[in-house]
């Protein structure tokens, strides 16, 4: 969804969470996922629409991702 909605986004791993810079902002607290393995994590819904809605994409994350709506 970032690729498509924020082009040019970067994105950086701290210890507990996601830095995404998009646009001249930075939402620094997107979850990695629990702890242990972390591929392929089961990220909360409101944990995306917040970073959307503070990015600015929120318009365009909905039609990537219908669970928004």
């Amino acid at each position: 969804m970032l690729e498509h909605c924020a082009p040019g986004h970067t994105k950086k791993a701290t210890d507990h969470h996601w830095r995404i810079a998009y646009d001249q902002k930075l939402y620094p607290a997107f979850p990695l996922g629990p702890h242990g393995a972390r591929k392929n994590p089961e990220i909360q819904v409101g944990h995306v629409r917040k970073m959307a809605r503070f990015l600015g994409i929120l318009a365009c994350a909905k039609q990537q991702l219908p669970q928004l709506c």
